[in-house]
């Protein structure tokens, strides 16, 4: 999805392309922003450190799948697209901002619980007071604030509140200012979703482990399998008829957007597209 991202932004990609579906995540800031060409050169010079290659020829000479591994590796430079002047002249802010973008129709959306709560509260126990505390921490004079959007009174309501505050700051606000900026500028319809299925439990689980958190809602990557029509040969989950009917649904909207640009057809409830600066338009996919 933060590659789709770039790829519309890209002077060297952005007319090869008919439309976009993005699935969790763009290229703004805070998940995974482009960073300038003097950064990205600095950790090129590291990585290839790291990897002990004293040159461009050592590290074309490692094989593609050695590579990702090495590059994911603890202690590895962070990998971000680079504002190079070549496949990005800017940032995608400015980019969309600018319209300057792909002018094609925008899928795009995100998991209802992308990641859990612990995220946030840094393993601490999901107290009011904890709560507070890292908020605060986080945030200085603007913690009050954030306790208004993000309240937490209760450990139910920390659990809740920490949860979609993890999220929004690991991936849902660079998702929804990506489709906000394209349905100001981007003169194409954009379709906004949220994807609110939970997997359903392991097909072969056993009892829970005391003391685990508990997880509520889709987390990051479990709409892949739904939206592909990948339930048949995932034998991890115990898939019931209302997951294969998300399923259906999910794979008809992809599959009607790519054909045609627009994911709404028959048998299909109406998915309206998104308006610039409103939180209004978006399709739940759910049962």
């Amino acid at each position: 999805s933060i590659s789709v991202s770039v790829q519309m932004a890209s002077p060297l990609s952005k007319a090869l392309i008919a439309g976009a579906i993005g699935e969790s995540g763009a290229a703004i800031n805070p998940t995974l922003a482009p960073i300038p060409l003097a950064e990205g050169e600095k950790n090129g010079v590291a990585f290839a450190a790291k990897v002990n290659a004293a040159s461009l020829a050592d590290l074309r000479a490692i094989p593609a799948e050695k590579l990702l591994d090495l590059s994911s590796a603890p202690g590895m430079p962070r990998a971000s697209a680079t504002i190079d002047g070549y496949v990005l002249p800017k940032s995608l802010v400015d980019i969309f901002n600018a319209g300057e973008q792909a002018q094609v129709p925008l899928l795009a959306g995100w998991n209802s619980a992308e990641v859990p709560y612990t995220a946030f509260t840094k393993g601490q126990s999901p107290t009011p007071e904890n709560y507070a505390k890292i908020v605060k921490e986080t945030y200085g004079d603007k913690a009050a604030e954030v306790l208004k959007l993000y309240p937490g009174a209760t450990e139910k309501e920390v659990i809740t509140s920490a949860t979609a505050l993890a999220s929004d700051r690991f991936i849902v606000f660079s998702t929804w200012k990506w489709a906000d900026m394209h349905a100001r500028t981007g003169r194409k319809p954009v379709y906004r979703y949220l994807f609110s299925r939970p997997r359903p439990a392991m097909a072969n689980a056993g009892a829970a482990t005391p003391g685990a958190p508990s997880f509520k809602g889709a987390s990051h990557a479990s709409e892949i399998e739904y939206a592909l029509g990948n339930l048949k040969t995932n034998t991890v989950y115990a898939w019931t008829p209302d997951d294969y009917k998300v399923s259906r649904i999910m794979e008809t909207y992809f599959a009607n957007f790519i054909s045609t640009g627009n994911p709404n057809g028959a048998g299909l409830p109406e998915w309206k597209p998104a308006k610039a600066e409103s939180n209004a338009a978006y399709m739940n996919i759910d049962v």
